[in-house]
């Protein structure tokens, strides 16, 4: 019977026809890899590709250094701050937050000479100067291109930031931000004034010394003799160091931020890798080569698969915790500013600036010690110190970190334990994954929601822990998928609500870590409740001798 399972040889016919096979796929192989690497043509479409990812970089580059110039500018009327200021009032906020960081050079500043504001629904346009005297614009125009502002913010919501230049401004360029009211409604356009080629050149210089090219060795090749071309949306010319060195060139017309401009990127023959290696979009010549490797290519397939699904949840990760990072710190850095100039209007005002900046402090932390918890618990279990854990004081603990944001969100929390009992657990660890919990329930409750934390017996030996929200709830069949690591329902990724999606996975991770469960629920009065079950401490330290 082993006979039967041994592969059979080939006759001498078969085994001259697998040598010819072979043969032929070897010269198909061959003559197809020398095709491939000798045309000249997909030579220049891969240059041309090198050229054009360079340009989309430094653009890129760019229109993030130009959103944290306009974050930085009008800071004093954003609608973060901790007091924004509205109507004629938020133009002299403006303009002394302008002169004083020139005074006190404490950050980046631009040469604005006006600023203004437009109020669409009231179609009013108020200006006043900033600086030093020059030939500004007639109001027809700032008032047509605030009008315009407003129209693309309603459509593209990403481009509440925008340089505006153009033969009507002259050599002015107008650094514009869209604020929107509680819909999401455009309500007032800010803007600022200054002189497009004092902002664009530096914007675009500082991008290419940032930008970097991998060369043929695998090394990071600096970019700082990258040629460059910027014009406006009617072709002026706004920057050009572009020169005859610079052979290999690609065109892009920008987005973001920077749309309206045209950015011409040009390499020289030292920034091109050595050898490109090209693959051929057309697989004519290894047509035979595919028929060898047909179950390769299934699970090649499946792989690809695989890593497109991890790369796209790696990116919709790097989105979510960039937006959940900015905004605390953005708020730590306006309310640390206001401390440090002594700007506060009192010690009421002093308080308020302070507890945001433990609010938002609370927030990194927790961020911090959920990516650092899952990147470990990717290769290891974290490994708790199980002791029993009291769940009153667990639960002060829980409140008292998240109070702040509750009051924050226009929420209310509550406890509710039916009698004292304990928990074997890690205090620090389950006090993370009800922080989590908590923090989920702000994020997806509507205002005014409260939010019940609370612990029941399930058995004599088990006790839940629940967080129950009120808010839209989460599908039956989606509920076991969202504590994948990175994984979100697919009406929050299209919404404002962002998040690294980890928060579900590390709590799965902790109770998995603690001898216990985790799940979702619908709660009680509607909306969601997340459940941690765990052995009571009573019945774990009586049943130990037994188990030993």
């Amino acid at each position: 019977m082993s006979n039967d399972l041994e592969p059979k040889r080939p006759s001498g016919r078969w085994s001259n026809r697998l040598w010819i096979l072979s043969g032929a796929l070897g010269g198909a192989s061959i003559l197809s890899t020398m095709s491939i690497i000798h045309d000249t043509t997909r030579q220049r479409a891969a240059i041309a590709s090198i050229a054009r990812s360079t340009a989309e970089q430094v653009v890129a580059l760019a229109g993030s250094r130009l959103e944290i110039i306009a974050l930085e500018t009008f800071a004093p009327v954003a609608p973060w701050a901790v007091r924004p200021l509205v109507g004629d009032s938020a133009l002299g906020a403006l303009v002394r937050a302008q002169r004083g960081a020139a005074k006190c050079r404490c950050r980046d500043t631009l040469a604005v000479t006006e600023f203004f504001r437009y109020d669409p629904a009231a179609r009013a346009l108020t200006r006043i100067p900033a600086g030093a005297a020059s030939i500004s614009p007639q109001s027809s125009v700032l008032e047509r291109i605030a009008m315009s502002e407003a129209s693309r913010a309603r459509t593209h919501q990403e481009l509440a930031v925008h340089l505006v230049v153009g033969r009507d401004l002259g050599d002015d360029g107008a650094l514009t931000v869209v604020q929107y009211d509680s819909a999401g409604v455009p309500s007032i356009v800010y803007g600022a004034l200054v002189h497009a080629r004092d902002l664009v050149i530096p914007l675009f210089r500082d991008a290419v010394a940032r930008a970097s090219l991998i060369d043929s060795a695998g090394r990071q090749a600096s970019l700082r003799t990258l040629g460059l071309r910027v014009t406006g949306p009617d072709s002026t010319m706004i920057l050009d160091s572009i020169d005859d060195v610079h052979r290999y060139r690609a065109t892009i017309r920008s987005g973001g931020p920077l749309e309206g401009l045209t950015v011409t990127a040009a390499l020289s023959s030292d920034q091109i890798p050595a050898r490109v290696n090209v693959a051929s979009p057309e697989l004519l010549h290894l047509g035979l080569l595919l028929l060898a490797t047909i179950l390769v290519m299934g699970f090649a397939i499946g792989s690809a698969r695989r890593e497109l699904l991890l790369a796209r949840a790696r990116s919709d990760f790097i989105a979510g915790v960039s937006h959940d990072l900015r905004m605390p710190l953005a708020q730590i850095l306006i309310a640390g500013e206001t401390l440090t100039l002594e700007r506060e209007r009192g010690a009421a005002n002093r308080r308020e600036l302070s507890q945001a900046i433990v609010r938002e402090a609370r927030r990194l932390v927790s961020i911090v010690d959920n990516v650092l918890l899952f990147s470990r618990s990717g290769t290891a279990r974290p490994k708790p110190a199980l002791r029993p854990v009291s769940v009153d004081e667990l639960f002060d603990d829980v409140v008292e970190a998240v109070t702040l944001a509750v009051d924050d969100a226009g929420q209310s929390i509550a406890v509710r334990v039916t009698s004292p009992t304990t928990v074997l657990g890690d205090r620090q660890l389950l006090r993370q994954a009800l922080v989590n919990l908590v923090d989920n329930a702000i994020k997806y409750g509507m205002q005014g929601q409260r939010i019940e934390l609370g612990a029941q017996r399930a058995s004599a030996d088990i006790v839940r822990i629940y967080v129950d929200d009120q808010g839209p709830g989460i599908p039956a069949d989606e509920r076991a998928r969202v504590f994948e690591p990175y994984e979100r329902l697919f009406r929050d990724r299209t919404s404002e609500r962002t998040g690294s999606g980890l928060g579900l996975a590390v709590v799965r991770e902790i109770a998995t870590a603690l001898d216990g469960r985790a799940w979702l629920d619908e709660a009680p009065g509607g909306g969601t409740r997340a459940v941690i079950e765990l052995r009571h401490a009573e019945y774990a330290d009586a049943a130990a001798p037994a188990m030993t």
